[in-house]
């Protein structure tokens, strides 16, 4: 490009006008997402999932497949996560937090996640396993919230922009989990599927004190375990992983970390299941 090219692209208004509203409308914080996961697995960008309750296809922003190596063209595990990336700096997040400790079990934490009909089985003996709760997905930090809003700061009435990108994120993990247009099928392959909100806004936690005085601080990677069953087949806590966009690389890393830990733990296990299952045809 000369210079005259490029002193008339960037006098282009159209060129401006179209980039202010591009920034406007969140597409860069979707670009950035994608860009920054796509180190620890295979990235697919404005995906589909189906919503049952609507009866159309919508869209979920990222989807992350870190799938397992495996000799098998049959079987395998496939990490997944979901992501819904909701953009406006302005406007603060906040994850409300109503008891101190995870009120799951450490077991349940494992188990009521997102999974495929063939995950489960081996997934409730892998919960047992202190190295698999130990994952950085799989646990619950201190403060884990019940409730998640994206604060107006305003006069306005409350948005739900959190609860919509908590529903899309959710009920595309569910569809990755439950779909009946893949093969192999979804008896066969193992999925574990993570909803994430992605935002670029500062993430706070709010509680109260002893003294019931209101205490905010900030976070860069939360928790929220929500009391709505979204779907009837979900497992009964809802477990969603938000994420600033400042800790999305720390996060990849966990997810990453998560994936491989998993990937073990399936081999392990679906080792000693052929293994059981040989010995009786020797005899």
């Amino acid at each position: 490009m000369t210079e005259v090219e490029a002193a008339v692209g960037e006098a282009d208004p159209l060129k401006t006008q179209l980039q202010k509203w591009l920034m406007s409308q969140g597409y860069p914080l979707e670009l950035r997402t994608a860009q920054a996961f796509r180190g620890i697995g295979h990235v697919r960008q404005s995906n589909y999932y189906y919503d049952s309750e609507s009866a159309c296809h919508r869209e979920i922003d990222v989807v992350v497949s870190m799938r397992s190596n495996t000799k098998s063209r049959t079987e395998w595990l496939d990490t997944l996560l979901c992501i819904e990336a909701k953009s406006g700096t302005d406007k603060p997040w906040v994850l409300f937090c109503g008891e101190r400790v995870p009120p799951l079990h450490p077991v349940a934490q494992v188990v009521q996640r997102f999974t495929s009909p063939a995950s489960r089985e081996w997934i409730s003996f892998a919960a047992h396993s202190h190295a698999v709760r130990a994952l950085p997905l799989l646990t619950i930090e201190d403060h884990p919230g019940h409730n998640l809003i994206k604060a107006t700061l305003g006069p306005n009435q409350r948005e739900d922009v959190a609860y919509k990108a908590i529903i899309s994120a959710v009920k595309a993990a569910h569809w990755e989990t439950t779909r009946e247009d893949v093969y192999p099928s979804l008896n066969k392959v193992s999925v574990i599927a993570f909803p994430v909100i992605v935002i670029d806004a500062p993430l706070f936690k709010c509680d109260i004190d002893e003294a019931g005085e209101l205490r905010l601080w900030r976070v860069d990677i939360g928790t929220l375990i929500w009391h709505n069953n979204v779907v009837p087949s979900a497992p009964p806590h809802t477990i969603v992983h938000v994420v600033t966009e400042t800790g999305i690389q720390e996060y990849a890393r966990q997810a990453s970390e998560t994936a491989l830990g998993l990937s073990m733990s399936y081999d392990r296990i679906r080792r000693r299941q052929l293994a059981s299952q040989r010995k009786p045809e020797q005899e």
